[in-house]
């Protein structure tokens, strides 16, 4: 059975990788913009209690990096 990928040449698929590539970048650029932003006290506002559980949970990463993301040790 033929996929699509099958019927790729070699230069089309390196092609569509660095495709996929740069949106990856765009997207985690984004995942941490929005990660920093669900945090109200990043706008000044009181805490959420349990805010950073339910972050970490909604992108898949651990509390601690989700943390480091809040308070502005990882931004990229």
């Amino acid at each position: 059975m033929n996929t699509p990928i099958d019927q790729m040449t070699d230069d089309q698929k390196i092609r569509e990788l660095s495709e996929i590539t740069e949106l990856e970048k765009r997207q985690r650029a984004r995942k941490l913009l929005l990660v920093r932003s669900a945090f109200p006290e990043t706008r000044g506002e009181p805490q959420v209690r349990g805010r950073l559980t339910e972050v970490a949970k909604a992108v898949g990463w651990t509390r601690e990096h989700v943390a480091n993301i809040r308070d502005g040790k990882v931004t990229e």
